[in-house]
């Protein structure tokens, strides 16, 4: 009978394993933080490059690129227009003129601008320098009115009954791109009786009087809307833009234009960001200073779900704007609530008695949990905003601060808990590591 072959018992060194496992971890955080601060092109040439996205004080602007300043907080492109009528314009006219180019500026994502009435009656656009592009200032001084007319040149409608409009590609190979035009009731009507009327002839939409297309008509359009090809991609966003915000009385013309300064004032961004940084520094040492060890490794996660909310809000062309950082630091404020009530309860257990490892533990199971709670009912509301108001100012600050608290839910209920454990393997558990004024024992 043979003898057993006798084995070696392997043992791991715990504390081996979670010495390894933080400092990959912090590596990794550094290695992050940094390429937000600096970043980094991904060629030789580079042609492929990832721009940085935490802003920083100074003349560089390379996070400007992800992140760009809204008109509040960056350099400013202002236009002056004036209406070419031969009257001036009522202030029903002049009140309509302002609420069609905010309009205009809002759907092509330019949110954080401002449009006025000069003291001459001209009309004044203010928004971030970045949105000059070769377009805008046309979509900007164009009336606007669209008509559709028959082969006799009448018109049998207007844009007035443009519900809504959008655009899209009417071929695979992205050469010709189509408008998509949805009527109101009254628009339903004229359309369907029109176009029943014209089979086999053509209809033609008109721009300010000048022909777009003229397409033909194949069987009667009745379904309320219609699907116009034959655009390039510029045009055909152009008009979807022109169609959703409406018709000016009378087209522009572009008087002046000059660069402006932030509407806070020269120098607000270097302000903003530097105040910011204190009120991280102040959050971070109060952690440190009241939970010590524990504090240390707060302060760690407040850092990444920092990094993390401007990173994906760079993702999100959000923006750096009073909307985008309100909503990144009203979720670094839910963190930063939820990481105080799970720690007040460690400590709290801690001075009944509890080891750290167990006060943790319950912390989680118990009253912590208070936090996730807090955390999920904001995110919940989060995602109600931003199904009602997908497009608007406050939907856009609802996806931010949507992405920051899921971030932030991430960072606290398992990273958090996870570095925690690890650093009480390599550390020990003992009290006065974790918890300041730590006292006796209660009595039982």
């Amino acid at each position: 009978m043979a003898k057993p072959v006798p084995t070696k018992k392997i043992t791991v060194n715990r504390k081996a394993v979670s010495a390894v496992t933080l400092l990959v971890l912090i590596a990794l955080t550094v290695v992050f933080v940094w390429l937000g601060v600096t970043g980094r092109n991904m060629d030789a040439q580079g042609l492929y490059k990832l721009l940085p996205w935490l802003p920083t004080t100074g003349t560089e602007a390379r996070w400007r690129e992800a992140l760009v300043p809204g008109a509040e907080l960056g350099e400013n492109l202002v236009l002056t227009f004036r209406p070419q009528a031969e009257n001036p314009l009522t202030e029903e006219e002049k009140a309509e003129t302002v609420r069609v180019i905010a309009a205009r500026l809002a759907d092509l994502g330019w949110r954080d601008t401002k449009v006025e009435l000069t003291q001459d009656g001209a009309v004044r656009a203010i928004m971030p320098k970045a949105a000059d592009d070769g377009h805008l200032e046309h979509l900007l001084d164009a009336r606007g009115h669209f008509t559709f007319s028959d082969p006799q040149g009448n018109e049998f409608l207007t844009g007035e009954h443009i519900a809504t409009a959008g655009f899209g590609m009417a071929n695979q190979a992205g050469t010709d791109f189509s408008l998509s035009i949805a009527f109101d009731d009254e628009g339903k009507r004229i359309f369907a009786e029109k176009t029943t009327e014209l089979v086999g002839q053509s209809i033609t939409l008109k721009l300010d009087g000048n022909t777009l297309v003229s397409p033909g008509v194949n069987e009667p359009l009745t379904a309320g809307g219609v699907s116009i090809p034959g655009f390039a991609l510029e045009p055909a966003r152009e008009y979807a833009v022109m169609m959703r915000s409406g018709a000016m009385p009378y087209a522009l013309e572009v008087a002046e234009r000059t660069a402006g300064t932030p509407l806070l004032g020269e120098g607000v961004q270097n302000r903003l960001i530097v105040a910011l940084t204190v009120v991280f520094a102040l959050v971070a040492l109060y952690f440190i200073i009241r939970q010590r060890l524990g504090g240390v490794v707060a302060a760690w996660m407040l850092l990444v779900q920092l990094a993390l909310s401007y990173f994906f809000a760079a993702l999100m062309r959000a923006g750096f704007t009073l909307v985008t950082l309100s909503a990144i630091w009203l979720g670094f404020l839910a963190v930063v609530f939820g990481i105080v009530v799970l720690f007040e309860n460690v400590q709290e257990d801690i001075r009944r008695g509890r080891s750290v490892r167990q006060a943790v533990k319950e912390s989680y199971a118990g009253r912590g949990h208070a936090a996730l709670d807090v955390m999920a009912a904001l995110l919940i509301i989060c995602v109600v905003v931003i199904i009602i108001d997908a497009q608007g100012v406050v939907g856009s600050f609802a996806k931010v601060l949507g992405i920051s608290l899921l971030v932030g839910l991430v960072l606290t209920q398992v990273a958090l808990r996870v570095i925690l454990n690890e650093t009480l393997t390599l550390f020990g558990d003992r009290s006065a590591l974790y918890a300041s004024g730590v006292m006796k024992k209660e009595e039982e």
